[in-house]
């Protein structure tokens, strides 16, 4: 090698000094070839390892960068599988999502638009701001934590004014809380900065279960259920059916029959019919207080059902409930409906490809249904209780009008929602969301229908000055979109014979409101509301 260094000795003294800011190694020297490569892999490992850290380092503050500079996105907080399911949902549908959480957790389907990903607590509005929520569509708080979510959209309604409004869906696990939250903020007077709502994920994957497969009434009977638990989900399969015959068959000589089988199924029929009023006008609701195997061995036993709901919340036991109760294989295909969370991935083992079934299909009766994915339906999420509401205030006015003789298609505002002119259902809209102000100028606030007593009733005087209001809300919003007074109504030219004073009003427009009024207490309890008095004596 003779007494000059080697090249190799100084390419390796170089590593050191740039890379461990060492001094160079003394004696050069022939080393075998495994030291050769020993002694430069070291600092080549560790040259690699900083350039890495720097490259995630610039990485991570890039994607942060692109998060806050986003416009009309959707953020979503929470790294459990109801957020997980919930963005994969919203990116097929062509969203860009900012995910916020803890720790990132990027899903199996790298081929799909990714997400992009803002580290942080998301109770942090400096967390939120850097996910860029000040120019987002929409928020979903969704972490496993009620208390957590309801922080989030406390901390997101602290962002800066004058964007375009912000859609806020807070996920609560516990129903009555989820109710008591939704009626404090729809007794709000002031409008808040974000479009706020609170959404339990049983009830939604109720409504989108019953949405997707409703009920299919028979000819010459009623249609007979079966309800298995007295779970949450259990509960709004049980309203959700009533709510879905009320408005199918209103006219019906028959009541849909609902059977209940659950060790506390007297105590949850009591509850629920107190709760929601029309379910006693729709069902006949028949309770069980044992356990399913031990009604089905039992003498005189409900006829067949024409669909089972088997909630509980143990799956395990949902499904061998399932598998071991032969007796209710007998209505058809897909029949026997079994709430699944884990275990919903077991479908395919059931009815999959010839080559993916594990178990006998029971000719298609079984099926595992997946309350995560079905409540994680972003349409179903955003039809909130505002929209709700105003979905019954329409009802109610179709219902009024009709008893007073009037028929479908007569006028515009005579038929039913879905057909409904978008400028209508803004108005109906509207309406639902001044029912807390209303409710206050008489000292009265909503609260959930969770136990009896501390109801108001509406006084005449009462109602004459919610009627007052309200006409004038309307007349108001009327005005400002160029409306004027004739006396026959004419959509098209904007012309009607209500935009006038309260004073200047027929008597018959003035029972219009006043009915409108009178049918408040009744359509909020439709919703889980009663209307309570502040104030005694006042």
């Amino acid at each position: 090698m003779g007494d000059s260094a080697r090249f190799t000795d100084v390419l390796y003294n170089s590593f050191q000094l740039f890379v461990l800011e060492l001094p160079p190694a003394g004696g050069a020297g022939a080393y075998p070839i495994t030291l050769e490569i020993a002694r430069f892999a070291a600092p080549a490992v560790t040259f690699y390892a900083l350039v890495e850290a720097l490259r995630l380092v610039f990485a991570a503050e890039a994607e942060r960068l692109r998060a806050r500079r986003a416009r009309g996105h959707v953020v979503i907080c929470g790294d459990g599988p109801m957020a997980t399911s919930l963005s994969r949902q919203l990116r097929l549908s062509g969203n860009r999502v900012v995910h916020v959480a803890d720790s990132r957790s990027d899903p199996p389907d790298r081929g799909r638009r990714q997400p992009l990903w803002v580290l942080g607590d998301a109770r942090n509005p400096d967390v939120l701001r850097a996910a860029g929520v000040a120019h987002a569509s929409a928020l979903y708080a969704c972490t496993e934590d009620s208390a957590t979510n309801t922080a989030i959209a406390l901390a997101a309604g602290r962002r800066q004014r004058g964007e375009r409004p912000l859609a806020v869906y807070a996920q609560v696990e516990d129903p009555e809380l989820c109710l008591a939250l939704q009626a404090r903020h729809l007794g709000t007077i002031e409008p808040p900065a974000i479009r706020l709502d609170f959404f339990n994920a049983d009830d939604l994957a109720a409504r989108h279960l019953l949405a997707k497969d409703p009920i299919i009434p028979p000819l010459d009977r009623p249609p007979r259920f079966l309800v298995v638990g007295a779970t949450t989900f259990g509960r709004a399969i049980i309203v959700e059916l009533a709510r879905q015959w009320r408005v199918l068959a209103p006219a019906a000589m028959w009541r849909v029959e609902v059977s209940v089988v659950d060790d506390a199924a007297t105590q949850l029929v009591d509850e629920l019919t107190f709760r929601y009023p029309f379910l006693s006008k729709s069902c006949d609701l028949t309770p069980y207080d044992e356990n399913l195997l031990a009604v089905l061995a039992e003498e005189g036993t409900p006829e067949p059902p024409d669909r089972v709901f088997i909630c509980l919340e143990d799956e395990q036991l949902a499904l061998k409930t399932a598998l071991i109760a032969d007796r209710l294989w007998r209505g058809g295909p897909g029949t026997v409906i079994v709430r699944q969370d884990q275990l919903a991935t077991l479908q395919s083992a059931f009815d999959g490809a010839r080559d993916e079934r594990l178990f006998d299909e029971v000719s298609g009766t079984l099926r595992l249904f997946g309350v995560v994915d079905a409540a994680c339906d972003p349409t179903m999420i955003r039809d909130d209780l505002g929209e709700r509401l105003a979905r019954v205030i329409h009802e109610s006015y179709l219902i009024a009008r009709q008893r007073r003789g009037d028929g479908f298609d007569e006028t515009p505002a005579m038929v039913p929602w879905q057909r409904l002119p978008d400028r209508l259902k803004s108005e109906n809209r509207a309406q639902a969301a001044d029912i807390g102000r209303k409710l206050r100028a008489i000292d009265c606030v909503l609260a959930p229908r969770v136990a009896a007593g501390g109801e108001h009733t509406l006084t005449t005087t009462e109602v004459t000055r919610l009627a007052t209001m309200e006409h004038e809300r309307w007349l108001r919003a009327r005005l400002r979109e160029g409306w004027r007074f004739a006396e026959e109504r004419d959509d098209e030219r904007m012309l009607h014979p209500a935009i006038r004073r309260w004073a200047d009003l027929p008597e018959s427009l003035r029972t219009v409101n006043a009915d409108a009024i009178r049918e408040l207490p009744a359509m909020l309890a439709d919703s889980g509301f009663r209307i309570v008095r502040m104030r005694e004596g006042s």
